[in-house]
């Protein structure tokens, strides 16, 4: 199965071709205001190089977040754009459960993946080992504390992907990396499409697509 995956949740944005277990070639750029204009480019020139032509794929996969509300936007209509104008399914994969993935499999602990959310909050979400969700991606306020962390985890241990935190040491060898596409077509090559459509998922905002999520375990107490 040939499959395209594109992520754009964060400033960098990428996309990646994936061949059964291969990962054939990756490509990305770091001008998040034009996410728009750079990744279909990107994307052409990949498929040149590999001798590939668009109609070739027979799936795509795009992160819907959370993350940049004007990047998961950008990313998820250009992706809608070419699943409809191929024929081919499109999944829509966790930012979060992205980066939980492209920690070694050989590494038994649960995943605690955080990224910054501004507006003085990180996006957190917990990941067993096989990628299945343990804690859904939530806004917590940016004093994370082991002990926070906890609250998710009990007394299992864990590791920390994604954002650097002083009181939290941080396993990702590039944190300021953030999700790829590479990681992302990858996931998508195994989730079903109608279990997984490509929607945006901010967590928070006006726009959110899932605004009545229960109380976050991690949020300090209202005073």
């Amino acid at each position: 199965m040939r499959v395209l995956g594109i992520e754009t949740s964060s400033l960098r944005g990428s996309v990646a071709l994936v061949e059964g277990a291969r990962v054939v070639a990756t490509a990305h750029h770091e001008e998040p205001h034009r996410h728009g204009e750079r990744l279909l480019p990107l994307l052409d020139g990949l498929l040149a190089d590999r001798g590939w032509s668009r109609s070739s794929l027979d799936r795509i996969g795009v992160g819907v977040g959370p993350g940049s509300f004007t990047g998961l936007r950008v990313g998820i209509a250009l992706a809608t754009g070419l699943s409809l104008g191929l024929g081919v399914p499109l999944v829509g994969v966790g930012s979060l459960q992205a980066l939980a993935a492209r920690h070694p499999a050989s590494d038994p602990r649960l995943r605690v993946v955080v990224r910054d959310a501004r507006r003085n909050e990180h996006f957190v979400a917990v990941y067993d080992v096989d990628g299945s969700e343990r804690a859904e991606p939530q806004a917590v306020p940016q004093a994370l504390t082991p002990e926070r962390v906890r609250t998710l985890v009990g007394d299992e241990p864990f590791v920390v992907l994604g954002t650097l935190l002083p009181d939290l040491p941080c396993a990702d060898d590039e944190p300021s990396r953030g999700p790829d596409a590479e990681a992302v077509a990858r996931l998508a090559a195994h989730l079903a499409p109608d279990a997984h459509p490509a929607l945006p998922h901010y967590v928070r905002g006006p726009n959110a697509i899932r605004p009545h999520l229960p109380p976050s375990p991690l949020a300090l107490p209202r005073t």
